[in-house]
């Protein structure tokens, strides 16, 4: 028993079926009480929320009733009947005895002199007065002032409601004054428990009225809920409050520009909560007591066969024993028993089998450890760089000369800087100095502790297969070329047929003058176009630009474009519609270039619609491009065709010489942009987006 108890197993069983078990109950314990305290938290933020919108709901009412109480006053000041003034007098006398927030109402002229005083008092300095008055003059509508100081200390604020003539001219002012100890009852009515506090702070953040109000006056301007009402925010927020942690909810009242807070102490928010997490607790406490001494009674039941097998297994490692005794235990423990015999066996063969498949993969494997010494180097690394397998295991892999420098070591930066290499073209030399295009993939490997033990490096021979690629873009090119060539040798045959049918009848005929001049103009016309298609062609085969880039307003240039074709238009019955998105769309390109674009492209569109139609060309703000779309409504490209329009000498007409979309897209291209042909039977739309002019990058 003694020795069951000393086992480390033994230990470790009692030690993790305890710590699960407590885990788990004091888990669940814990989630029990923070679902608790957040339904119990929940419900009390609700109702706090709840309360501050009725109460300051009931504030708005109060301060409603009174400015609209002198509101009515201020229409019977400027009479000068006397029973206009007898009533307004009895209606503040009325008022301040009925309401108990009016602590006095003061009738003031438009110079700021008290006319009438309902009940006789002393008043605030005229320096506080004379700000509200200001406000009142170019405001013309009510206003609550922030907290006022009277001459006899009491502190109060007023609301002020000015007095206008028929012209809405300022004559004066009724200023009321507010009782804010009264008012700081109105707000304890509503308070909650007896630790609740209830407080209405001013524009300066500074209390106007209290549950307790000793502290009315006091500031909030530094505290985080000022902060948070000045911003007219509304929420609940936790956090000490007059010296004390409370929980409140905070929003701001509209009327006069006045914030509420209704807060609690959080030990009377909780105290609902914390009977129920005594009870809790006790339970807790008895549970795990009970899972200590189970646990125990498990170790001396199950870890007994455990330990035996242990010690068997250790014996079988250090070479004292060939099998093992059988556990005759009836459950898993005794068919584990029979087989850990065979494990070992099976290891051996299951090393031999990963050996032999390591060997035949055709790419150059190397595993390195966490030092950078090379642990497996497999055929296929030994045929890739001429290394042994002897040469290279238990060397650092820097130690070969398969780089130039060590910072090209990629799986060397794999074990110092963590960075796995999915795929990534490099090369290595081998050992006679020869250089292979290879591609490389570099992962770490770690054991079950999640420590690093080294690296992988599979390194797999490309420099065949970017001969390959060579040769194919080699092979691209020159059917590029012989393509051009046929299009040029078809593009010149005609017109060479025109001049030796010319020439021959010049030889013919040499005696009519004006038979020769106009052979003679025909050859020279034909050489004309010669040259154009030579000069078109060489324009396309440079892919240069000889003038400089400027800034060019697109909307200008097909502006231009499209008035210069507007006789062929009315010819070909065609109607044209513009929609610019921008009345200036300007790119970094040449006029003439862009001109050149647009012309061939308008020009197709003209070819395809030969019995009228619609074209139309629109300008679309595209981020930081600018799209332009010339659709038209013709016979359309077949989509066989479509993909190869902007090929060199390519065309679906009769007559061309299948340069112009070639062109347009050589040019496009070099200013940056891009061009695309989308047709159906309903016609085909060509789309040129080029970039926007950026004046930074101009300059």
């Amino acid at each position: 028993m003694k020795k069951l108890l000393q086992s480390r197993i033994t230990k470790r069983y009692v030690f993790m079926t305890f710590i699960v078990v407590f885990g788990s109950l004091a888990s669940i314990y814990f989630v029990t009480m923070n679902v608790l305290n957040d339904s119990v938290r929940s419900e009390i933020e609700y109702r706090n929320e709840l309360l501050s919108k009725t109460i300051s709901t009931k504030t708005s009412f109060m301060f409603d009733k009174m400015i609209n109480d002198i509101r009515v006053i201020s229409e019977f000041v400027l009479s000068n009947s006397k029973e206009n003034t007898y009533f307004y007098q009895n209606e503040m006398e009325r008022l301040v005895s009925e309401n108990p927030l009016y602590l006095f109402i003061d009738v003031l002229d438009e110079s700021g002199n008290s006319i009438t005083t309902i009940p006789n008092v002393k008043k605030s300095a005229p320096e506080d007065v004379n700000k509200i008055l200001e406000r009142l003059k170019w405001a013309k509508t009510f206003y609550i002032s922030n907290l006022l100081t009277l001459d006899d200390g009491r502190k109060t604020i007023g609301i002020a409601f000015p007095v206008l003539d028929d012209g809405g001219q300022y004559q004066g002012a009724i200023l009321a004054y507010v009782n804010l100890n009264i008012l700081s009852e109105y707000l304890s009515e509503g308070k909650i428990g007896s630790k609740g506090q209830n407080i209405l702070i001013d524009r300066n953040q500074t209390i106007i009225a209290h549950t307790k109000e000793q502290l009315i006056g006091e500031t909030l301007k530094d505290h985080e809920l000022g902060q948070m009402l000045s911003n007219y925010r509304i929420g609940i927020w936790e956090g000490l409050l007059f010296k004390e942690f409370m929980l409140a909810s905070y929003r701001p009242i509209t009327l006069g520009g006045l914030g509420l807070i209704i807060c609690e102490s959080i030990d009377q928010a909780m105290e609902p909560a914390r009977q129920v997490q005594v009870l809790l607790f006790k339970g807790f406490i008895i549970v795990v007591f009970l899972t200590y001494l189970l646990t125990l009674f498990g170790a001396f039941r199950f870890i007994k066969p455990i330990t035996n097998l242990t010690n068997q297994a250790k014996e079988y490692s250090d070479g004292k024993r060939t099998d093992f005794e059988l556990l005759h235990t009836g459950d898993e423990l005794e068919n584990l028993t029979k087989t850990m015999a065979s494990m070992a066996l099976e290891l051996k063969n299951k090393e031999r089998h990963l050996f032999y498949i390591l060997e035949s993969i055709p790419y150059g494997i190397i595993t390195i450890n966490k030092d950078g010494r090379i642990v497996t180097f497999n055929k296929g690394a030994e045929e890739l760089s001429g290394f042994s397998r002897t040469e290279a295991i238990g060397k650092y892999i820097i130690d070969l000369p398969l780089k130039k420098n060590e910072a090209d070591f990629l799986s060397w930066r794999t074990i110092k800087e963590g960075k796995e290499i999915n795929e990534q073209e490099s090369y290595i030399y081998d050992k006679d100095g020869r250089k292979h295009d290879v591609r490389i993939y570099s992962s770490l490997f770690s054991g079950e502790d999640q420590n690093i033990l080294g690296s992988i490096l599979i390194l797999r021979d490309v420099s065949d297969m970017k001969k390959m690629e060579e040769y194919l873009k080699q092979s691209e090119k020159l059917a590029s070329l012989g393509q051009m060539t046929a299009g040029i040798a078809h593009e010149i045959k005609n017109p060479l047929s025109i001049i030796q049918a010319a020439a021959e009848a010049i030889q013919l005929d040499t005696q009519d003058p004006s038979f020769i001049q106009e052979m003679t103009e025909d050859i020279l016309e034909t050489t004309d176009r010669l040259n154009q298609l030579l000069t078109d062609f060489l324009n396309l085969s440079r892919g240069e630009f000889e003038d400089e880039l400027e800034k060019v307003d697109l909307a200008a240039v097909l502006d231009e474009l499209l008035g210069l074709l507007k006789n062929n238009f009315a010819e070909q019955n065609i109607t044209v519609s513009k929609f610019f998105t921008a009345e200036e769309a300007f790119v970094q390109a040449t006029a003439g270039k862009l001109s050149q674009v647009f012309l061939n492209i308008i020009i197709n569109s003209l070819h395809a619609m030969d019995k009228g139609g619609q074209l139309t060309v629109r300008i679309l703000d595209n981020d930081s491009d600018w799209l332009v779309e010339i659709k038209d409504n013709g016979l359309g490209i077949p989509e066989s065709e479509i993909k190869w329009i902007f090929n060199p000498f390519f065309t679906t007409k009769k007559e061309g010489t299948g340069l112009g979309l070639s062109i347009a897209y050589e040019i496009t291209t070099q200013l940056g942009g891009t061009i695309q042909a989308n047709s159906d039977i309903s016609g085909t739309v060509l789309r040129v987006q080029l970039p926007k002019f950026n004046e930074e990058r101009w300059a």
